[in-house]
């Protein structure tokens, strides 16, 4: 059987910045109508790969070509009019526009005196969303749209410029199961269509329910391609790593006294009557597609939100919390999905992000004590393994891993009793979400009660001792470890009792 034609073609690619090797010799081959996933750990080159491919990165050595042309590849709109589109993590569109105007932002079509020709606008946008199977009103703001949508959006922008190669990074990293799903069937009918696309990922799980080809990167250089019916989820860990994924527990912990009990917590026109009970020394799972209220109830519990009604039991003992400095008084930290708005001080050192929450820990007679407050960061830095030049290095020059250790480093720093996570290894690489899960049980073994909110399946089914499900601000159910399956969750979080 003849294989399709290459679409993309990377011979021997090279980049290094201030004399440091990012790509070393990388060859990729991507082809029409398949998908070539690229996976490996941060700073293993994915990023510097993609903006070479882009246009962004000017390689230092080696060749591009496409459909069989070598070319040159100068800036993003070079790029463009060849035909390579990547759509980023951070999604480029202008909220206040309409969908259509941002399909075709930079070239819309024109009348015959040069004013925009809005009509043809929107019957163009029409015609291409009807061609992607897509449900989204073109004269909508996509402000207005939910990210699924206006991840949609964006793709309908590419191909809107006759993109040949489609180049995804990390485009399910907000998306739930469900908006995956539908994202899936689009790259299908992409696939379908002869475009080539390349999707890079940290979930693993997806490279083998959406991908062809899989190409590991590491340390900048190419570890392994192969058809992906060919290899399974160790032999992408050995590539990417060097080591295989730690092995966890497949017993459910006993966990001791009740640590949290909520009880009918409700906020009014958020979520209603929401009850479970968490213990010390175990991991509660709260699961559920995006809007079933998971992070809302963690935010009531903090005291973020306010609730209209319901109790909260903290060690037997029934608390009204205030806020979040209220919570770590009362031993519970927390650790936000969205490390970069909400979490991080991107411009203050390692350090001062470490400590802010905790700076009464350092303090004699009203005066802080640095030596005091070095000694516990180093401390730290060392049991959580951050890596790292020195601790007044600025926390946004970090790995995204890194980043969100120190973030834990934080929350640890309180001293608490009781953790909560939000999407803990959300955009970091599978080395430090090895790290993370590990730092998980090992708190959890020494009596720490944890409340893990997880959109990844794979996480919450191999950490949680009993996962609550929710569905559209309610409790849906209630499952065992031994009961809680990929299959029991979605039907309790998707299908209506």
């Amino acid at each position: 059987m003849t294989s399709p034609p290459a679409r993309l073609e990377v011979q021997g690619l090279c980049k290094s910045f201030d004399g440091n090797t990012v790509l070393s010799d990388v060859d990729l081959v991507v082809r029409a109508g398949e998908v070539h996933a690229i996976v490996g750990e941060n700073g293993a080159g994915k990023s510097t790969l993609i903006k070479t491919l882009g246009g962004i990165h000017r390689p230092d050595g080696g060749t591009i070509a496409i459909d069989g042309a070598l070319v040159q590849l100068r800036s993003p709109r070079d790029a463009i009019g060849r035909g390579v589109i990547v759509i980023h993590q951070e999604l480029s569109l202008a909220p206040h526009l309409t969908a259509a105007e941002n399909i075709f932002l930079g070239h819309y079509p024109r009348t015959a005196i040069g004013l925009v020709d809005r009509r043809r606008m929107r019957a163009f946008t029409r015609d291409l969303i009807e061609r992607l199977g897509l449900s989204v009103d073109p004269d909508r703001p996509v402000g207005e749209l939910p990210i699924a949508q206006q991840q949609m959006v964006e793709i309908a922008k590419a191909i809107s410029f006759d993109a040949s190669v489609l180049i995804l990074d990390e485009p399910t990293a907000v998306l739930d199961e469900g908006m995956v799903a539908i994202l899936f069937r689009l790259i299908e009918r992409l696939k379908a269509q002869g475009i080539a696309i390349v999707f890079i990922s940290h979930h693993l799980e997806e490279i083998f329910r959406i991908a062809d080809c899989v190409t590991v990167l590491r340390d900048g250089v190419r570890t392994g391609t192969a058809s992906v019916r060919d290899i399974d989820q160790d032999w992408l860990v050995e590539h990417m790593i060097g080591r295989g994924f730690p092995v966890h527990s497949g017993t459910a912990r006993r966990g001791g006294l009740p640590a949290l009990e909520v009880e009918d917590l409700t906020v009014a026109g958020v979520f209603e009557k929401v009850s479970f009970t968490a213990r010390r020394g175990e991991i509660v799972g709260l699961a559920g597609l995006v809007g079933a209220g998971r992070t809302e109830v963690a935010e009531a519990i903090l005291g973020i939100r306010r609730t209209s009604a319901g109790t909260i039991r903290l060690f037997g003992k029934t608390v009204r919390i205030s806020g979040p400095g209220a919570a770590a008084r009362h031993g519970i930290a927390y650790v936000s999905e969205d490390r970069k708005a909400l979490g991080l001080l991107p411009n203050r050192p390692v350090r001062e992000n470490v400590v802010v929450s905790a700076l009464s820990r350092f303090r004699r007679l009203g005066l802080l004590r640095p030596s005091m407050e070095r000694r516990h960061v180093a401390e730290l830095i060392r049991r959580l393994d951050i890596r790292l030049s020195g601790m007044e290095t600025e926390i946004r020059l970090l790995s995204g891993g890194n980043q969100q250790k120190a973030l834990i480093a934080r929350a640890l720093s309180v001293e608490p009793r009781i953790l909560i996570f939000d999407e803990p290894t959300r955009g970091v690489d599978i080395g430090a979400k090895g790290e993370i899960y590990a730092l998980i049980e090992e708190l959890v073994a020494d009596g720490m009660c944890v409340i893990l909110i997880s959109s990844e399946m794979e996480e919450i089914l191999r950490l949680s001792d009993r996962v609550v499900v929710l569905r559209r601000g309610r409790v849906a159910a209630t499952l065992s470890r031994e009961d809680a399956t990929e299959a029991s969750i979605m039907r309790a979080a998707a299908i209506a009792a």
